[in-house]
């Protein structure tokens, strides 16, 4: 028990919190600590699937990236999109303090630790927010997207990626929540206004840059904009 509590206070929990969280959040750091050293050698092809499959000539054409745009990545991890648009640029994450550790950001990417369901900013802060393959990550998503609302501005950019599926299934401690096309449209509700939707092959920017070309899984990518 003595143990259990100590792994959790490093993760940022209360003691009272699941072991499920634990455990997800170990496997993560995990997976970061290897991934960290495959982006450092490879930030040219993120940006081509980011380019290719996420979409990003369209969410720059919507969102119309300054110097002086504030943007903010929930659940940035260390291989950020923040590394390839313009603006004053945030991340957070709940492992923010270990990819510190594990990885220097470029000047300008400031990363701190935070959840998407209590965001560490204040109301209308932001003027772009990104979630990139976040949202089933997450303890929950409806306070997830409440959160990314109240930060954004009014008449600023969601831009959400996610993992689709044509029925449930049960999934990992890494990805406790199984997304249909209808469940993003009730998470939503009215407090966006989709500008840009487009559906695109769920390949992985890690097994993208191993070689993977094709899949069948789906991931939806949107621009919405607060209301």
């Amino acid at each position: 028990m003595d143990i259990m509590r100590t792994l959790l206070k490093r993760f940022g929990f209360d003691t009272g919190k699941r072991l499920t969280d634990t455990k997800k959040y170990h496997s993560e750091l995990l997976f970061q600590k290897e991934w960290s050293e495959e982006f450092k050698q490879n930030k040219d092809k993120v940006l081509e699937y980011w380019e290719r499959y996420r979409c990003l000539d369209d969410i720059n054409a919507f969102c119309n990236f300054t110097d002086d745009t504030r943007v903010l990545d929930v659940g940035c991890g260390i291989a950020t999109v923040l590394h390839y648009v313009k603006g004053e640029r945030f991340g957070i994450d709940p492992l923010a303090d270990e990819y510190l550790k594990l990885y220097e950001y470029p000047e300008g990417i400031h990363i701190r630790k935070g959840f998407g369901e209590d965001i560490p900013f204040p109301d209308g802060y932001f003027d772009v927010v990104f979630c990139s393959n976040v949202l089933d990550h997450v303890t929950n998503p409806q306070k997830t997207v409440h959160e990314i609302h109240r930060v954004l501005r009014t008449g600023g950019y969601f831009v959400l990626t996610v993992e689709i599926f044509r029925e449930k299934r049960k999934r990992d401690s890494k990805h406790p929540h199984c997304f249909l096309r209808k469940d993003i449209s009730s998470l939503l509700g009215s407090k966006f206004i989709p500008v840009f939707e487009r559906d695109s092959p769920w390949i992985g920017v890690r097994a993208f840059i191993q070689g993977v070309r094709e899949s069948e899984k789906k991931e939806l990518i949107m621009v919405l904009e607060k209301v």
